[in-house]
């Protein structure tokens, strides 16, 4: 769960960090006294100033967010790990002191013959 809302909060990031790039690019094409805009050259420079600031945040956020969703995914694969480890397995035999009595065999086992007791 914690994974897709950091994900979500990324691709928010990204779409946010898009607008403010395309408004600072348009920003800085603009130019000043066009029709019907009554800009200031010290109004275009602020503008710009706090657009690139958000922008700068923007880009943190999206660096610290890069970074909790890379600590999220290796809190999952150490809490699978453990959790695999830890289980345990108890197998009991019974009274018979022959014959062939496995618990829990992770690898091959060859070299065995079955049948009667002796040779």
């Amino acid at each position: 769960m914690k994974q897709m809302e950091i994900t979500g909060a990324i691709a928010a990031t990204d779409k946010h960090l898009a607008e403010v790039e395309s408004a600072l690019g348009e920003l800085r094409l603009a130019g000043t006294g066009q029709e019907g805009v009554q800009n200031t050259d010290e109004d275009k420079d602020s503008a710009l100033k706090q657009i690139e600031e958000e922008r700068v945040a923007l880009d943190s956020s999206r660096k610290l967010l890069k970074e909790l969703l890379s600590m999220t995914r290796e809190e999952v694969i150490a809490k699978a790990t453990s959790e695999s480890q830890n289980r345990s397995i108890q197998v009991t035999f019974g009274n018979q002191n022959s014959g062939f009595q496995i618990g829990i065999s992770n690898g091959p086992i060859s070299g065995i013959s079955f049948g009667g007791k002796g040779a």
